[in-house]
């Protein structure tokens, strides 16, 4: 038992590993865009990848919505946060002068230490629970209802 939950937890975990992984690939493949690619296609292109993720969120909230998954809808979130953001980098580099590579570098960081802090508290909390679930005392120590005795009259004996 010990065995099969430690594996599912690091399931999980390696899950949010790769995800963070691949987030850090797709801001590397837009800051390689940006530097190799005409600014107006460039815009294009990230106009593209947006609707793409958008879509990809559609199908994980679809999914979440039937089989009533919370973390596939929190996945789903998080998707809509990065197609959000895609759409919005151009915009927001422009308006605050921020240099495109050093704005996208950042943001890639922000997202790795999202799915790095994502990961502490889900083994803390699984951890938590298993080790929880070891321990009796719950049982043993259960708050019973004391039984109420009703006051009766006692008969003088004459």
């Amino acid at each position: 038992m010990e065995e099969e939950k430690n594996i599912q937890i690091n399931k999980e975990l390696f899950t949010n590993i790769c995800m963070a992984i691949s987030v850090m690939i797709y801001y590397i493949f837009i800051n390689l865009g940006y530097a190799n690619i005409e600014l107006d296609i460039f815009k294009i292109d990230l106009k593209v990848f947006s609707m793409i993720l958008l879509g990809i969120t559609i199908i994980l909230f679809e999914t979440a919505y039937k089989k009533e998954s919370g973390k596939l809808a929190l996945i789903g979130i998080e998707c809509l946060v990065l197609a959000s953001h895609t759409l919005s980098a151009i915009h927001v580099t422009t308006i605050f002068n921020f240099y495109f590579k050093y704005y996208i570098l950042t943001s890639s960081y922000c997202f790795a230490i999202y799915y790095v802090l994502k990961d502490i508290i889900i083994y803390t909390k699984e951890r938590k629970n298993y080790l929880n679930s070891l321990s009796d005392i719950s049982e043993i120590v259960k708050k019973e209802e004391p039984t109420k005795k009703e006051a009766t009259k006692k008969k003088r004996g004459k």
